[in-house]
């Protein structure tokens, strides 16, 4: 697709830690940006883990509705080229699942896209699902892969190996003073930088790859960058793991108690005992990342 072909945008999950980046980063390249959202007062608010607030210049209009209300989304899709979600449960408290998060909006705005002028769709999935298809984020997340090369529409895939913001989690217990990790903590991973994997997010919209795996530029195991976590904040280093039988015991009892929390504490748990490395992509490094947290800073 030409570049005069492509030039108008909507993102959905534009409040989120790499939706805001991602509006962001699509109007700094030339788009029209139209933003999908429940709130415009969060829109304006810094965002969760350095996210940044996002402001009049960040994007072009704002259409409110709800993702998970296909009838507030009529005339979203009114003369946009390209849609781009990274719509899905972080830490969101609806009480909802995967399945009628991850899964059913994305599927609304798929088959909203039937009847519009979109050319193109990007999703943001994960990386390395084929390996963890057992946990029912990532069934949701490759249901909507397979909706998209089944919805005879041009797409497009991203599957980042982990965030920024999954890592200030390490950063909050540091600063508390204790850190808890699930295993040994020896698994590797490389998180990737909200922007940077924005810039790839908007590099794969226009590019040629149907799927495109991203990483940050450093691969090291859990227990270090929570070694890394006590370091920024000057604490002494105090690292528990609790042994993957015990997890999983939990993880059952929270299961008992909601579907919803009890699949998040599965993906935890499972993350803390595979591997998640990704082609390297970006500069950000994640001691400048947890300076910035440390710092109080809205962004890096």
């Amino acid at each position: 697709m030409s570049d005069n072909e492509m030039k108008r945008v909507l993102v959905a999950g534009a409040t989120g830690y790499l939706g805001k980046y991602a509006v962001q980063m699509f109007k700094r390249q030339g788009y029209y940006v139209r933003v999908l959202t429940r709130s415009e007062e969060r829109l304006r608010e810094p965002g969760p883990f350095t996210a940044p607030a996002l402001s009049k210049d960040d994007f072009d209009d704002i259409f409110v509705g709800e993702v998970t209300k296909p009838e507030t989304l009529v005339g979203m899709l009114d003369d946009i080229d390209l849609v781009f979600s990274c719509v899905g449960i972080s830490r969101q408290r609806d009480g909802l699942t995967f399945e009628q998060v991850d899964y059913q909006c994305n599927m609304n705005l798929i088959d909203l896209c039937a009847s519009s002028s979109v050319k193109r769709f990007v999703y943001v999935s994960m990386q390395g699902a084929e390996n963890i298809m057992q946990l029912a984020i990532t069934q949701a997340h490759e249901k909507v892969v397979t909706a998209l090369k089944n919805a005879g529409m041009d797409y497009r895939i991203v599957r980042p190996c982990g965030y920024f913001s999954d890592m200030g989690a390490l950063y909050d217990m540091a600063k508390r003073g204790r850190s808890f990790l699930v295993g040994e903590g020896t698994n590797l991973m490389n998180p990737i930088h909200g922007r940077a994997l924005a810039r790839v997010c908007v590099e794969t919209a226009e590019g040629d790859e149907l799927e495109v795996e991203a990483g940050g530029p450093e691969v090291m195991t859990q227990k270090e960058a929570a070694a890394l976590a006590f370091e920024v904040v000057g604490k002494p280093e105090k690292i528990h793991v609790i042994p993957m039988w015990l997890a999983r015991g939990l993880v059952k009892f929270i299961g008992l108690l909601s579907n919803q929390f009890g699949d998040l504490a599965e993906f935890i748990v499972t993350a803390g005992e595979i591997d998640g490395v990704g082609p390297k992509r970006g500069t950000t490094t994640l001691r400048s990342y947890f300076e910035a947290l440390h710092a109080g800073k809205p962004d890096v």
